[in-house]
């Protein structure tokens, strides 16, 4: 795989600092790096509406849903659900073995997960490394969105080691969620906006504030 050089990736960055979410997965996935983009998601509000605009742009594009760990009843529901909605087709797993492993001139691409609710503490996080997953792409959709970003910190567009990595929603408030999410009748994940009682159970009858999704 070819470097993003620096060169390449301030024309993106240049090129894509006034467009739109949508015009700039377009841009992305069609113009720039086409059969080079892949996605990582998750089931958040936030990662939801990336997700809707993948799905008018290019369904078949490759999405890696990530989470720490077991996979909850609600969860699973939701994201069929979604795939099914959305009309994904190709849909894959982080390969796992060699994730930690970092290319020769590259970074360690990682996405930072929610790995449980502990009652004392609130959130653990968890590092999720994908490299060996991201290998072979040139640019990465970074759209899992367990943790609020700085937008001060981060641009839309930068580059990563040898990828593109892409926020589209980094300037996005929780207003603009909620708008886009109502004006598209999109479903939350059905735990994402209420109290976590914490005498609940999931179905399987494990304590939800293990829960993460």
């Amino acid at each position: 795989m070819m470097e993003c050089d620096t060169i390449e990736c301030a024309d993106v960055k240049e090129a894509c600092q006034e467009l739109p979410c949508t015009r700039l997965l377009e841009f992305l996935i069609h113009d720039k790096f086409p059969g080079q983009v892949i996605v990582t998601a998750s089931l958040r509000a936030r990662s939801i509406i990336v997700q809707h605009m993948l799905a008018e742009i290019e369904p078949n594009i490759p999405i890696v849903y990530c989470n720490a760990g077991k996979v909850f009843p609600e969860s699973a529901e939701y994201q069929d659900n979604m795939i099914k909605r959305l009309g994904f087709t190709n849909v894959q797993s982080p390969v796992g073995q060699g994730e930690v492993q970092i290319a020769p001139g590259d970074h360690d691409h990682i996405e930072w997960v929610k790995a449980r609710y502990d009652r004392n503490h609130g959130a653990t996080q968890e590092a999720m490394h994908l490299n060996a997953t991201l290998s072979g792409y040139k640019c990465w959709i970074s759209a899992v969105y367990h943790y609020d970003q700085d937008s001060a910190a981060r641009s839309r567009v930068e580059r990563e080691g040898l990828l593109l990595r892409v926020n589209p929603l980094l300037d996005w408030d929780q207003d603009r969620v909620s708008d886009y999410m109502t004006e598209f009748e999109l479903p939350y994940h059905r735990l994402a906006k209420v109290p976590v009682d914490m005498n609940k159970k999931h179905g399987d009858g494990t304590d939800v504030m293990t829960f993460a999704f």
